[in-house]
């Protein structure tokens, strides 16, 4: 036996209010948890209706009686009720389902290398990481390390999603955890960057070769590829092998450059780009120090992604950060960043970095 029950019928008006009744009651809850993030809202979205009887909840409650009684009494209005019920249902269900996806979505999970301080990565990387929420319509997550060896052992777990380092962690990532290039940096309106060796011009240094028995404070450890390993593979190249100076550690590239200012080292290995931020032009007047030694150019810092990441996200992701300088907002963003713009790049263009990664790590 088979029941019809047509459009305009008391019955069919009746299931299209409990249909709209539990939208309703479904989209309420949705937005609660958008509000406050919580997701247990939606059990007690469940829970409540069966606890608390005869409340203000009581108007999302389904009572059929009560319902067919008072289509009954206005039959006339029961097929403009029809009519109009499924557009509501359909618009309900599209305003759930867009708030609930939104809501249930993993945060993206960024992650920035402590270049600088974690003050001012928060203040360079918020405005993107903003940004990136919005465009995405998903909670996307800054998250800060105090020091690197925290970052690297977020970075062994494949904490981030999207994650900025420098090229050495860059390789070691790809080779080792799965990430993939996406973008890298372009700073000072230059897509590349080069390794560097500062003394004060007042030392008298002005050969690598000088540096014997010196004291060299690089702006890293034996990790940073900028302020390490390409200033040590400049030493190598100028005949210098370990143990024929001093070597010391700085807590980040600009104190290696304010330490030589200072005339507390010697000579500081850091990248060529550091003597023109804005954290050490405004501390020091760079004209009293000497580059003596500079690397060729080699690709700048990059940004990458799980390789697994779905590939709609990536190419998502890499649109939004390659077309930032081509708005308004977008250049505002990189400015905040201290960046030019983003570029395109791929894996290959590290090469370069592994021979000289090769010839100072290699066992």
């Amino acid at each position: 036996m088979s029941v019809m029950i047509r459009m305009g019928d008391p019955d069919c008006a009746i299931l299209e209010l409990v249909f709209v009744k539990i939208m309703t009651y479904c989209l309420i809850f949705t937005v609660l948890a958008a509000i406050y993030k919580h997701y247990e809202c939606f059990k007690i979205a469940l829970l409540l209706p069966l606890t608390i009887h005869k409340s203000w909840f009581f108007m999302f409650t389904i009572d059929y009686q009560s319902d067919k009684e008072l289509i009954m009494g206005h039959r006339h209005k029961v097929n403009q009720i029809s009519r109009s019920a499924f557009k509501v249902n359909i618009l309900l269900l599209l305003l759930a389902a867009n708030l609930f996806t939104s809501v249930m979505a993993d945060p993206l999970l960024v992650g920035i290398f402590p270049r600088r301080d974690a003050v001012v990565t928060a203040n360079l990387f918020r405005p993107l990481t903003r940004y990136l929420q919005e465009q995405l319509q998903r909670p996307v997550n800054l998250e800060l390390s105090p020091n690197y060896d925290i970052f690297l052992e977020r970075l062994q777990k494949r904490h981030y999603d999207l994650v900025h380092m420098n090229q050495l962690e860059y390789i070691n990532a790809h080779e080792k955890l799965g990430y993939d290039a996406l973008v890298q940096n372009e700073e000072f309106g230059e897509k590349t960057i080069r390794g560097a060796i500062y003394v004060r011009r007042d030392s008298g240094i002005r050969q690598l070769e000088q540096l014997r028995d010196k004291k060299i404070l690089f702006g890293g450890g034996p990790r940073a590829m900028m302020s390490y390993i390409v200033p040590t593979y400049l030493l190598r190249q100028a005949g210098l092998e370990a143990g024929d100076y001093q070597e010391t550690y700085a807590i980040n590239p600009p104190n290696a450059v304010l330490s030589t200012y200072l005339k507390r080292t010697d000579a500081g290995g850091a990248g060529e780009v550091v003597q023109r931020l804005p954290m050490v032009t405004k501390k020091i007047n760079v004209d009293e120090l000497a580059v003596i030694a500079v690397s060729e150019p080699l690709p700048h810092l990059p940004w990458a992604v799980k390789e697994e990441m779905d590939d709609d996200l990536k190419t998502r992701l890499k649109n939004l950060l390659l077309g930032l300088k081509a708005s308004p907002q977008g250049e505002e963003i990189l400015r905040q960043a201290r960046l030019s713009a983003f570029n395109p790049v791929d894996d290959e263009d590290y090469d370069s970095h592994r021979a000289i990664i090769d010839a100072i790590h290699a066992p």
